[in-house]
């Protein structure tokens, strides 16, 4: 087989060569070949802005207004117990309540033993209350 060289072989040239200012003249030649119509703006009436925007907050309002509605508020014992042993001393009761309230609180509390007995025996938190 023929050994080749590609440097030493001459060039074959590609038949193909763009114009001078091909480039620079192409875009002029484009926008030139574009149809000239502008396009029709098409209005959009304010009145119908108006209702289509209360439409749809109307829409919004029957959609979030359930949401909104149906909080769970109930709160359960063990929550307000934690809440009251966290948040309030015995000193803050006490400086709260007057010698009048106390009086009126052990008026209106009626308890007997067996009811407190009942009590204390159906509880879970036995230890914290021996405790205090």
């Amino acid at each position: 087989m023929k050994e080749f060289n590609l440097d030493k072989e001459p060039k074959i040239a590609t038949g193909f060569k763009t114009p001078e200012d091909y480039f620079e003249s192409f875009e002029a030649r484009m926008l030139a070949q574009l149809p000239k119509e502008e396009s029709k703006v098409i209005a959009f009436p304010v009145r119908k802005l108006y209702i289509v925007s209360a439409i749809a907050a109307v829409i919004l309002a029957f959609i979030a207004i359930p949401f909104y509605f149906n909080s769970n508020t109930t709160l359960e014992p063990i929550s307000v117990e934690s809440y009251l042993s966290y948040q309030l001393t015995t000193e803050d009761i006490i400086e709260k309540l007057t010698p009048e309230d106390i009086v009126a609180f052990e008026n209106t509390l009626a308890l007997s033993n067996d009811g407190m007995e009942e009590y204390l025996s159906e509880t879970q938190n036995l230890d914290f209350y021996l405790n205090e």
